[in-house]
């Protein structure tokens, strides 16, 4: 009976171990923009009923049924290290984001002061907006559900205990990374166009009329245009983001 019980509760710790290191690391569960009770209770609830649907894993103990045997250490390792690469996942692609807001900050030149209120790391108020915009994007569209359903069927794919090959996927974590900083730049593009034509404009100006300020001058227009071309174009690179996001998760997580 004490064995039953004792593999039971290391089933528990197993996808336990899977479920939080996946929330630790992805954006749309850490950060200080989800509480921490939260994050806890959503583990502990989802690990509860995933334990009701899987067989206890009795061959990743090698010598002893213990919770020092080096088998079981090896597979809770390994279940740490699969949830951890699909936070990493989502992590490094929400990085367009913190990409595009920075960029369009330092472009229309309100790039302080630095704001670290809802992410971990300090950020411009323009990359915190588009931090929050972004991840509210992806939960109204359902990506959210995505995320938990991939989790879920990884379960399936493989069970705890078994140990995937995970090779491919941390060559393709460069991949992943490469193409949010491409979505970044994209939502930053049409900002960083009319501002640099607004300071080409500002350039020729001050050489037909030096008598005009066009050093005070420059900071207004920066800034006005900066949240002329962000009214027109918010909503289509947040549509973008979500996409491009939804198409990575799929070719990486749809098991």
């Amino acid at each position: 009976m004490e064995t039953v019980l004792f593999l039971n509760a290391s089933q528990f710790v197993l996808i336990l171990t899977r479920i939080t290191a996946m929330m630790v690391v992805a954006p749309m569960f850490a950060g200080r923009i989800v509480p921490i009770r939260f994050r806890v209770f959503l583990a502990v609830l989802v690990a509860t009923l995933l334990m009701l649907h899987q067989e206890p894993a009795v061959y990743c103990f090698q010598n002893k049924v213990s919770w020092l045997d080096t088998g079981f250490l090896a597979t809770v390792g390994s279940e740490f290290l699969l949830g951890i690469l699909m936070g990493t996942t989502m992590l490094l692609f929400f990085g367009a984001l913190q990409v595009a807001g920075t960029a369009m900050a330092y472009a229309g030149g309100i790039s302080f002061p630095v704001d670290g209120g809802f992410l971990n790391d300090a950020a411009t108020p323009v990359a915190t907006m588009f931090y929050v915009l972004g991840t509210a994007v992806v939960f109204l569209t359902g990506g959210h559900l995505m995320v938990m359903e991939s989790l879920l069927e990884s379960f399936s794919a493989f069970p705890t205990g078994t140990v995937p090959a995970l090779e491919e996927w941390f060559r393709a974590l460069p991949v992943v990374f490469y193409q949010g900083f491409q979505v970044g730049i994209h939502m930053a593009l049409p900002i960083l166009t009319v501002v640099l034509l607004a300071q080409i404009g500002l350039a020729v100006l001050n050489r037909v009329l030096p008598q005009l300020d066009i050093f005070g001058m420059s900071f207004a227009v920066n800034v006005l245009a900066f949240l002329f071309v962000l009214s027109l174009t918010l909503g289509t690179g947040l549509m973008l983001f979500q996409g491009e996001f939804r198409s990575v998760w799929e070719r990486f997580f749809v098991f």
